[in-house]
Parts: structure tokens; C-alpha cells; sequence
């Protein structure tokens, strides 16, 4: 598809949907501007940029749904995002915005279900259709297009600092988050946060980080944030649905922050969505973006167990920033802790064991108790 701007041919990277249904035609229509089409400061689409309170939200946060998943994403809507105050907006210029999409393929659905997206389109406008057939194994390739669209938006106007992935099984505790990201950038990503090469923090009993760098020492503001839980130990898949069958890398997986949620700052975005053609994909998205950030330069990762975002959920905790996999009676219960005690959870419980990641050894033995031997790299 194309638009016309100004006598100005451009490419865009959106689609519209047309369906007659019941002798009713609608439309979904996402067509971003391409980054070649230069608009005057006189075109409506820059004013309505220039405007909008969302124009430069700190956060994006991309939750990967389904065409189905409707259930999920109004209880979304009536949970966790409720927790975001969205009158922050307005108090002054410092304070943390934020935006929401749930991504979801369009290509190959029924006209019923384009009917009903277009009518969850209208009521919340939060729905990114993608040009993509929707399905499990797909998920890859849904972060890619996600991340070539909010680049294409970053490029249009749409201002952002990081990118959230999560799932629409997930909580993100949107009280605590927003602190939390100011926390990490004030402790890591100051000027004058000076690191040398190879650096490996181990900052709290919560948290542990990785500076990758070429220079000698860097300072914190040319780092880009990976920040989430890491695995490094990871045998790799042989069989089962998550197999991969062309996997030469090593015998492990590169390390990477488990798909639950995750945060990338806005560089890694770019660079994703930049090189998504001559990136190669494997069947799961998280270990797809661990292995094409593992060369990248100026590079901070971050291993946190308050993301709880491995395959099940290690259980409740008040400190958790993303809870991964949980039923939507679970995120109601959460929801309503927090408004009646401010506490995600009635009654802390621990189901699984955690760990905090050792970046001085080999990644094979990231991740074992500190009471076990590990040979450390010379």
C-alpha cells in the first residue's frame, strides 16, 4: 500500500483491511509513514505528533496476543494497566508516560474476527495489526515486525526511551516499574558512571549485570539496556515443538532474557528492526533476540529475578516486576491485592527456585547456587 503526502509518493509499511460483512464494509487501517517521506510542519500528521501527549512516552509495551485472546486483553485492560496513572501525564514535563499495543496477525483471519478486532479497535485503539499469519510458532516473527514498526513510528515522531515484550499471560506491576526504570538508569546509565571492559556487577541480592564493550572504559549514557531474567545454560532444544533443527551456534544458547518480559532500550530496537531481513530467526523469539544482541557493542545486561518470566511462574512476590504465566482469575486476584493492601499478593508464596546470574564464569554455570564450585575463566 502507499499514501499520497503533499504531492509526495511514499511507502508505507501498514496495511488496511476491507471486508464486507452483512452488506457492512469497515476498515482496519494501520499505515505508519515511511522514514523517506519527509512531512512539513504544515501536514496534519505532524501536528497531531507534535501534540499528543504520547509523543515521547518512556515505555512502550508490546504484549504478543492472539486474534482470540479478547479475555486476556480486557483483563489486562482492567488490571494491570489500571495501575499505570495516567493523570502522571499531565503533572509535569518529567513524568513518566507510557503506551501500550497488543500485537496480533492479521493475514488469514475469518470475517469474524476482523469484525470483532475492528470493533476492540474502535473502543481502545491499542490493537497492532501486523501483516503476518498469527500462530504459535510465529512468535519470532511477530517481534520482528513489531520492532520494524515501532522504529518506522520512532522515525515519524512517536519518541520512546524502551520496549517492554511481554505476553498476554503476563503481570507487569506498572506502580513499581516506572521507579524501577529510574532506578536503573540513575545507578547504570549515568555519564558519569564510569566502566571497564568486560565489567560484571554484582549489584544487589536481586540484580546482576554485564557491561560488553570494545573501549577499554565507556561511560553509562552509551550503554543500551537488556534487562530482564537471563539464561545462559540453556541445553539446546532436539525435539518437541521448540526443536531447532539448523542450530551451530554451540550447544547451549547465546544467552538471553527469558521471553516473559523483557526490556530493551530503543537503540536495540533500531538495530533489531534495521537488520531483520539478514537476522536469522529460530522457533523461540527470546533466544532469537539473545543470539542477534550477542555482538553487540555497549551493551548492559541485566539479570533480575524480580522478572518472574520463565515458562511458570516461581510464584508470588511483592517485588516482582513481570509474573509470567498466570491465569486471568490470578491477575484479578493480584489486581484487587494491590488496590484493597498495595500488595500484588495476599500471601507471599514460592513455588521454584531462583538464581542470580554469574557473568564471571562460563554460561554453562551461570546459573547455580553460589555454594557450588564453578571454574572461572582466566
Amino acid at each position: 500500500m502507499s499514501k499520497w503526502i503533499r504531492g509526495k509518493h511514499c511507502q508505507t509499511i501498514g496495511f488496511s483491511i476491507f471486508s464486507f460483512l452483512l452488506g457492512c464494509m469497515f476498515t482496519i487501517n494501520l499505515t505508519p509513514i515511511d522514514k523517506t517521506c519527509k512531512i512539513e510542519d504544515t501536514d496534519r500528521e505532524h501536528n497531531i505528533m507534535k501534540n499528543s501527549k504520547l509523543k515521547d512516552p518512556e515505555l512502550i509495551i508490546l504484549v504478543l496476543s492472539a486474534p482470540d485472546n479478547l479475555d486476556r486483553r480486557d483483563t489486562i485492560r482492567n488490571t494491570w494497566l489500571k495501575l499505570y496513572d495516567k493523570r502522571n501525564e499531565d503533572s509535569d514535563i518529567n513524568s513518566f508516560k507510557m503506551k501500550h499495543y497488543f500485537a496480533i496477525g492479521s493475514l488469514g483471519l475469518k470475517a469474524d474476527q476482523l469484525l470483532r478486532l475492528s470493533s476492540e479497535q474502535s473502543e481502545h485503539s491499542d490493537i497492532l495489526l501486523l501483516p503476518m499469519h498469527d500462530s504459535y510458532m510465529s512468535l519470532t516473527e511477530k517481534v520482528k515486525k513489531s520492532f520494524v514498526w515501532l522504529k518506522d513510528q520512532y522515525d515519524y515522531g512517536l519518541g520512546f526511551k524502551y520496549v517492554l515484550k511481554c505476553d498476554d499471560d503476563s503481570f507487569v506491576n506498572l506502580k513499581a516499574l516506572p521507579v524501577e526504570i529510574s532506578t536503573m538508569e540513575h545507578t547504570f546509565l549515568k555519564k558519569d558512571h564510569r566502566y571497564t571492559v568486560q565489567s560484571n556487577v554484582q549489584q544487589s541480592s536481586f540484580l546482576s549485570v554485564n557491561v560488553q564493550t570494545n573501549e577499554k572504559v565507556v561511560t553509562g549514557n552509551v550503554l543500551n539496556l537488556y534487562w530482564g531474567y537471563f539464561s545462559g545454560a540453556a541445553r539446546v532444544k532436539t525435539r518437541g515443538k521448540w526443536k531447532e533443527t539448523s542450530w551451530i551456534a554451540s550447544d547451549r544458547y547465546i544467552p538471553y532474557a527469558l521471553g516473559g518480559g523483557y526490556i530493551l532500550s530503543k537503540d536495540l530496537v533500531s538495530y533489531i528492526a534495521k537488520n531483520a531481513e539478514d537476522l536469522r530467526s529460530f522457533n523461540s523469539e527470546d533466544v532469537s533476540v539473545g543470539f542477534w544482541l550477542a555482538p553487540a557493542n555497549n551493551l548492559l545486561r541485566a539479570h533480575d529475578i524480580r522478572f518472574d518470566t520463565e515458562w511458570t511462574s516461581r510464584g508470588c512476590r511483592n517485588t516482582h516486576l513481570v509474573t509470567h504465566n498466570i491465569s486471568r482469575q490470578e491477575m484479578t486476584i493480584m489486581y484487587k491485592n494491590f488496590v484493597r493492601f498495595k500488595s500484588l499478593c495476599f500471601k507471599e508464596v514460592d513455588k521454584r527456585s531462583y538464581y542470580v546470574y554469574n557473568w564471571s564464569v562460563p554460561p554453562s554455570q551461570c546459573c547455580k547456587p553460589f555454594t557450588e564450585n564453578v571454574i572461572r575463566l582466566q
